[in-house]
């Protein structure tokens, strides 16, 4: 995990919280107070709009 996300072995506590925080890892705690992060899913879907929305451009407007 530390190498995909480019982060610190020893900072990638926060990491893991913000992902357990998102559903996707369950984090918990093992022998000897241990936290291991498994995986929830094996497969996540973004859909993410390249224009805005209808709701945002009224928004925007309205400022």
């Amino acid at each position: 995990l530390a190498q995909i996300t480019g982060r610190a072995k020893s900072n990638l506590s926060r990491t893991l919280k913000t992902m357990e925080g998102y559903g996707l890892v369950r984090l918990e705690r093992g022998a000897r107070g241990r936290i291991t992060a498994k995986i929830v899913h094996d497969r996540v879907e973004l859909d993410l709009p390249l224009t805005r929305s209808k709701r945002a451009a009224r928004k925007q407007e309205a400022v």
